[in-house]
């Protein structure tokens, strides 16, 4: 039954304003022609009158004919010295300028105004002022401002009891109180305020307050309908009075509501539509503010980077037309967030810390929980989890203190997924109950989605993979929006991966990867394609579908090398440093100069002239620093031009001089053909006698060459396996064997109680088994009877039973290795030995990974480890890897070592496959090459 009389009353709604419409608008023409004809007929100050009268006809219409018609009534107004119309048309470009986002301009003809009306103490004129003022200084997001003009502004409507100034003032106010956490003061405010509007009739405060009123019932959590109620309405009288401005103004806000309850189509509906009526106008404000938030959608809700990439750089670009630096502040940290999520760390970070810098000198709270957010995500994508976990925590702060729920909930959202990746599951958990507490019946889908992602992840970790598959099968349920949602549909997807990988239901586990690749490759993000890549060339590993395994891992390091490097790192953290050391200098040059300050405060009323020059002084040197970072700006640039044009005459200069030995080059040519000529016979003749002999001797020292240093190698390999040989049955027969002995006699009393005699047996035990287990090192492994992922495998068995550290190893293929020459599985098994006894030694790690891998014709082993890292340049001298460098070089491979301080280390070695096949055709070769040279000799 209500939505039958709901139905019926926006039905006649519908009605009254399709007849009313064209009555107004005619009205509005009549007005119109009636002010033009009256102005034809006029002249002084009753001419100036009527365009003021013509400019605000056009105030919320048309901003470009308002600036016109009030720069002739500030004209005419100046010849016959009428000061109060001359403040009024300041005032009324002013608002002109808010409308379109010229701020700057705004608030210059604002404090003309505020000096003519303080001076004729006009009050009436001066209230509206401030109120306009007010606005001005809300939009630029300065509260504190907006909120004294505010309260100005109805101080004198309430002494001069003027009922709509009152009113429009309290509307004014509605904002900064809903802003502050004050709702049950605000929504008292507009209450208020809507009932002397209907008294006044004033249409165009009835729109603004049933607008405000929308937007404190949905921060309230109040319902769609209602909500829309307030809407419709405000809309309804926007249109039966032809006011555009309140129009694409009140669509606006019908978008960013929707959108904020997960209704993103209707969302981007409206944007649409107040975009046309924005760009009709030149509303450029409003320009900026609904192609960013088109942004934020692609972004976020699409997964469509291209797509917010152009939104937010099209409001980039309006931003910089009109000089609206807070605008360009805020979209260079949605750019650089848009760039992290593709993989471009570096100029994420860059374009951050670039917005960073502007929100905090202006310390508006407003945008830096975002930034903050955007930086710490950063972060955790590059593992750096200490660094990620401190910006979330300042986001959180200011959510905290501003009261913004939702804000809260993405900040203990992410600091939940930061403690799941440092292992504080408890910690964790209780940052995600946070997060559901907070879930209503107005929660958006992603968050809820999000949320079950996260303690998947969570559950995971702890190897509780039923429960974690009970949060993803809730997701699941949710196909509808999963569908609209791009972004988190990846995230899930690979986390069932994951787990079904690790179940060991290997079909389940492609099947997931392979959705998440495909919606990866829609929304080219280069970190997301690169995962799915490693995990399906494991899937398909264990399906024993080598081929395809084979073929997504060379994707997955191929992608791998260009998303990330060492130098990346480097120059993040460069980034960082910067950030830190200049915010420091800052800091302490301020400081300094407060501290001084300070004290002469202190002094007698004698030094207030030397306080006031210090003052001065201080402001003259923060004038002279920006003066001295502009020139030094300017001479760089200077200093890179001359260099370049230097380089340029160097260039030439390197020509003209190329050009010169190509002549005198062609003149010996000639000259050398010429004497050819003459004698080229006996020439000829010679040179073919003299180049047989130099090639024959040449063939013979190389064969003898050849031969000695195969027997040096071969010698040196042979003693040192003998030499090992040998220490090994000294210690395992000798030592070993008297060690074991003294163990035997001393188990016998091993009845006694004494602590000491324990003590002693527990340590000699110790001492046994790793006489045992070097001398088992030493010897030579048996290559010939085992295949060498076995000798591998069993060797690194060993060393888990004594080791305090996981150990996982991975061949591929692993039937390649069989086909080694000995002599490489011999130094390869070496090598390894000689990686795990470091890692043993040094790395404090707590787990291992080794791949052994045969691709494109080379060997590569890849040793990774979570240890605390090392200084290549100070421990590249060490015995260890001195030797690993040498075994390397001896085989002809390469090695390259990845490591950080706290960040672990990947070292990779890369040695050419030979094959026992090649092996023996170089042999056939070299016999070939010898018959030759015999007969030569012959």
């Amino acid at each position: 039954m209500k939505n039958i009389f709901k139905l019926h009353f926006f039905v006649i709604l519908f009605f009254v304003s399709a007849i009313s419409l064209p009555a107004i608008q005619a009205q509005k023409r009549n007005v119109i022609d009636s002010l033009n004809s009256r102005l034809a007929n006029s002249s002084g100050e009753d001419r100036a009158s009527t365009l003021l009268a013509l400019a605000k006809v056009y105030q919320n219409k048309d901003q470009k004919k308002t600036i016109k018609y009030a720069e002739r009534v500030i004209e005419l107004s100046e010849k016959i010295n009428d000061q109060v119309n001359i403040g009024r048309a300041h005032t009324l470009i002013g608002d002109a300028y808010i409308i379109t986002g010229k701020y700057k301009e705004s608030a210059k003809h604002f404090e003309i105004a505020k000096t003519i009306f303080s001076t004729i103490k006009s009050e009436k004129d001066e209230a509206n002022l401030y109120r306009y003022m007010g606005e001005l200084y809300l939009k630029t997001h300065d509260d504190q401002n907006a909120k004294e003009y505010y309260h100005k502004s109805l101080t004198i409507c309430k002494k001069i009891n003027d009922t709509d100034g009152i009113a429009w003032s309290m509307n004014g106010l509605i904002e900064i109180y809903s802003d502050d956490g004050k709702n049950e003061k605000a929504k008292s405010f507009a209450e208020e305020a809507l009932n002397f509007a209907k008294i006044l009739n004033d249409n165009n405060l009835q729109i603004n307050l049933h607008a405000k009123i929308a937007d404190l019932i949905a921060k309230q959590n109040g319902s769609i309908e209602e909500v829309s109620g307030h809407h419709e309405k405000a809309l309804s009288i926007a249109k039966r009075i032809d006011n555009p401005r309140a129009i694409s103004g009140i669509t606006m806000r019908r978008a960013l509501f929707f959108s904020r309850r997960g209704k993103y189509d209707e969302g981007q509906k409206y944007y649409l539509e107040a975009l046309k009526v924005c760009q009709k106008h030149g509303y450029y404000k409003n320009i900026i503010n609904i192609y960013t938030n088109l942004g934020i959608t692609a972004l976020i809700v699409k997964g469509d980077y291209q797509k917010s990439l152009e939104y937010f750089g099209n409001a980039l670009e309006i931003s910089k037309q009109v000089e609206d630096q807070e605008n360009e502040a805020s979209l260079l940290g949605m750019l650089g967030a848009v760039h992290i999520e593709q993989g471009n760390y570096q100029k994420g970070i860059e374009l951050l810390y670039e917005s960073l810098v502007f929100y905090e000198k202006s310390n508006d709270k407003r945008e830096l929980p975002g930034i903050y957010n955007n930086i710490g995500e950063a972060f955790f994508l590059l593992n750096d989890y200490k660094m990620a976990e401190e910006n979330y925590k300042k986001s959180l702060a200011i959510f905290k203190e501003k009261n913004r729920v939702t804000g809260m909930m993405v900040a203990n959202l992410n600091l939940g997924r930061t403690k799941v990746k440092q292992k504080e599951f408890t910690t964790a958990i209780s940052y995600l109950d946070q997060v559901y507490n907070e879930f209503d019946e107005n929660t958006s889908p992603r968050q809820i989605l999000l949320y079950y992602d996260a303690m998947a992840e969570c559950m995971r970790s702890q190897g509780k993979n039923t429960e974690a598959l009970t949060y993803l099968n809730k997701a699941l349920e949710m196909d509808k929006e999963l569908g609209k949602l791009k972004k988190v549909a990846i995230e899930l997807y690979t986390r069932l991966g994951m787990i079904y990988y690790e179940l060991e239901d290997y079909k389940k586990s492609e099947h997931f990867f392979q959705k998440s690749l495909k919606l990866s490759l829609e929304t080219k993000s280069r970190t997301e394609i690169q995962n799915n890549y490693f995990w399906l060339s494991k899937c398909y590993e264990k399906l024993n579908e080598h081929e395809k395994g084979l073929l997504y891992y060379k994707k997955y390091t191929s992608i791998k090398d260009s998303i990330f490097s060492l130098n990346k790192i480097k120059q993040i953290a460069d980034i960082q440093i910067k950030y830190d050391t200049d915010k420091k200098e800052k800091e302490i040059l301020l400081l300094q100069k407060e501290k001084e300050y300070q004290a002469i405060l202190f002094n007698s009323q004698k030094d207030e002239l030397y306080r006031v020059n210090l003052e001065t002084d201080l402001e003259k040197e923060r004038k002279e620093r920006d003066i001295i970072q502009l020139k030094a700006a300017q001479r760089k640039s200077l200093i890179d031009q001359l260099n370049m044009e230097n380089s340029l005459q160097i260039a030439e200069k390197e020509i003209q001089n190329n050009q010169i030995k190509i002549q005198k080059s062609q003149l010996a040519r000639e000259a050398i053909l010429r004497n050819i000529a003459i004698a080229g016979g006996i020439l000829a003749l010679l040179a073919s006698f003299f180049t047989i002999m130099y090639y024959r001797q040449r063939l013979k020292t190389q064969k003898i060459i050849a031969k000695k240093e195969i027997e040096a190698i071969n010698a040196n390999h042979d003693g040192r396996e003998k030499e090992r040989e040998r220490i090994a049955k000294e210690l395992h027969d000798g030592i070993g064997g008297n060690l074991a002995a003294i163990k035997l006699d001393l188990n016998k009393l091993s009845g006694v109680s004494d602590s000491d005699l324990q003590t002693i047996i527990k340590n000699v035990n110790g001492t046994y088994n790793e006489v045992r287990a070097l001398s088992h090192h030493l010897i030579p492994p048996k290559i010939l009877n085992n295949t060498f992922e076995k000798l591998i495998n069993d060797y690194l068995t060993d060393l888990s039973k004594t080791c305090t550290f996981a150990i996982h190893n991975d061949f591929f293929p692993s039937s390649g290795f069989n086909q080694l020459e000995d002599t490489i599985k011999i130094e390869l098994y070496r090598i390894t030995q000689e990686l795990m006894s470091n890692i043993i030694k040094h790395a404090y790690a707590e787990r291992v990974d080794l791949q052994f891998t045969i691709l494109d014709e080379t060997i590569k082993l890849i040793i990774e480890d979570d240890g605390i890292g090392f200084d290549v340049e100070k421990s590249s001298k060490g015995i260890g890897l001195s030797n690993i460098s040498s075994r390397t070089k001896t085989l002809g491979g390469t090695m390259y070592i990845d490591t950080l301080r706290n960040r672990g280390t990947v070292i990779e070695i890369n040695i050419p496959f030979i094959e026992k096949k090649v092996i023996a055709k170089r042999n056939l070769l070299k016999r070939s090459v010898s018959q030759f040279l015999n007969v030569i000799n012959f």
